[in-house]
């Protein structure tokens, strides 16, 4: 079919548009297919390839023979189960959680909370670097006043919610709901969330007790906490008002939140799914997910480890050709994240992910506007072996190197 001509030279000049901005994006295989090692996934638990959940998986389906294909429709109308009933119960449990809620992805639970619980009259108050799907969800909800606090920074969430109680005075009084979002860890810059400090810094500030904290886990769930359950339950604040977003290898997130729009009008998960998260969760719970717990951590010290003994370290840190802001500052009760952002100079974040990927390695550079400082994402997981981790560190401070011998020669 022939498109019609306007709406093809519309797509042109947009595509030319976001290539000139950096910000075109093609869909590429896993690092498996590309012959390349992985270090840019979110699967750092490698659970996706695990023998053990493969089993339990299989094992489920193989226990429920006339599992339906498909649900046949929305959850409000004929495409809930008791699968999918028990499996909300089962993760309401392992989070500590009242009640749970199954959706067919973390994008859609966070579009769900932020547009369906804030009503007029209310307040979200969210850190500055917040993910992208809860930003959606606050555009489409119904919230009175917005307002962003700067990144972990306790001082300016006091000044924030100073504001929202002097333009409010429902909100002062107790009458209207303050919600609170933030990240366990963050995506982009693999750093935790201050939440002990957050929560007392909230109840302070609002000692009616009208507010909400909202905190999406999908970067901690399975690192952290009894069982791989979470942050807040590694922190024991399960009891306090708290919405969990988890996310099980980005295939579902578990809430508290039972009338969204994107809830009504999809349709329900399909059984492989359900027993997919059983099959991965229970594997979590077990000793083995202790145990790949442990190993990553291992994995992600020995990196840091080798970046600093670099004898090229310091210099190429301060020339600021690559730089490592979690380096030292990551350490929750000795748990490491495997997200590990690499700060590189202006322009050069590209280069350097073509570079690595020359050397036989995936990891995903990022720029304005998805982050304010342009940098490549590299993550760890436990599949990487000590080599792997060895030759990355290696030529990835061979590429600092030649780029701080270059900037010299420019400057002579």
């Amino acid at each position: 079919m022939k498109l019609p001509e306007s709406f093809s030279q519309s797509l042109e000049t947009g595509l030319q548009l976001r290539h000139q901005q950096g910000q075109y994006f093609r869909m590429s295989g896993p690092a498996n297919e590309l012959g390349l090692i992985d270090f840019g996934s979110n699967d750092s638990l490698c659970l996706r390839e695990n023998g053990s959940v493969r089993k339990a998986f299989l094992s489920e389906l193989q226990e429920t023979p006339n599992f339906h294909i498909g649900a046949g429709g929305s959850r409000i109308l004929d495409g809930s189960n008791n699968h999918v009933v028990r499996l909300e119960r089962f993760l309401a449990d392992y989070h500590g959680a009242e009640e749970g809620l199954l959706f067919n992805s973390g994008y859609e639970a966070n579009v769900a909370i932020f547009s369906t619980l804030p009503q007029r009259g209310d307040v979200i108050v969210h850190d500055a670097l917040i993910h992208a799907s809860i930003r959606d969800g606050i555009r489409a909800g119904r919230a009175s006043i917005v307002k962003s606090f700067e990144h972990n920074d306790l001082e300016s969430l006091d000044r924030v919610l100073e504001d929202v109680k002097n333009a409010s005075q429902a909100i002062l009084e107790g009458h209207r709901t303050v919600f609170i979002a933030i990240e366990s860890f963050y995506s982009m810059e693999g750093d935790i969330a201050p939440m002990v400090e957050v929560l007392a810094h909230v109840k302070h500030a609002l000692p009616t007790g009208n507010s909400v904290i909202i905190i999406d886990e999908a970067h901690s769930t399975g690192l952290i906490g009894p069982g791989g359950s979470g942050y807040i339950r590694h922190l024991g604040l399960e009891k306090e008002c708290i919405i969990q977003m988890q996310s099980y290898a980005k295939a579902a997130g578990a809430l508290g939140a039972n009338y969204a729009r994107n809830f009504i009008y999809s349709t329900g998960p399909l059984f492989p799914t359900v027993a997919a998260i059983r099959a991965s969760v229970n594997t979590l719970r077990g000793s083995e997910g202790g145990q790949l717990r442990q190993q990553l951590q291992a994995r992600i010290k020995l990196f840091f480890d080798l970046v600093i003994q670099h004898p090229k370290f310091e210099i190429i840190q301060s020339s600021g050709v690559l730089k490592f802001p979690t380096l030292g500052n990551q350490t929750l009760d000795r748990c490491y994240i495997p997200i590990i952002p690499i700060l590189t100079g202006t322009g050069l974040c590209h280069k350097l992910r073509q570079w690595l990927r020359q050397q036989g390695f995936l990891t995903h550079a990022l720029r304005f506007p998805v982050v304010l400082e342009e940098r490549i994402r590299f993550i760890m997981h436990v599949n990487n072996t000590p080599d792997d981790i060895r030759a990355f560190v290696r030529d990835l401070m061979e590429w600092g190197e030649k780029n701080v011998t270059a900037i010299a020669r420019a400057q002579v």
